[in-house]
This record gives C-alpha cells, sequence and structure tokens, in this order.
C-alpha cells in the first residue's frame, strides 16, 4: 500500500519504530487503530525533522 513515508521505509530507524511498536502491540500495551505505515512513518518523519532542525 502506498503512503507519505516511502522515503523512510527499511532505514534502521523505520525497523527500530516498527520493532518497539510491535513489542508494544504483542505486550498489549497498546492498540493500533491506524496501518502501522503510518504510525511508523509518521514518528521516523518527526525524528527525522528535529535532526534536520537541530543540524542547522
Amino acid at each position: 500500500m502506498s503512503h507519505p513515508y516511502k522515503q523512510f521505509e527499511n532505514t534502521p530507524l523505520w525497523n527500530i519504530i516498527n520493532k518497539a511498536i510491535e513489542d508494544l502491540v504483542d505486550n498489549n500495551d497498546i492498540e493500533e487503530k491506524t496501518q502501522r505505515e503510518y504510525i511508523v512513518g509518521y514518528i521516523s518523519k518527526l525524528i527525522n525533522d528535529s535532526n534536520t532542525v537541530r543540524d542547522s
């Protein structure tokens, strides 16, 4: 499925965030109501943008 965060897929950041969310879901700590790609992508974008701002 297409989503606006394709640029972050298969990056180390994406993989770490995806694993963290997977663990939280498996432990019943959170319930996903949005597709995983959008959750992981949005968090990846926020972290990426904060690094970009900080580096400026």
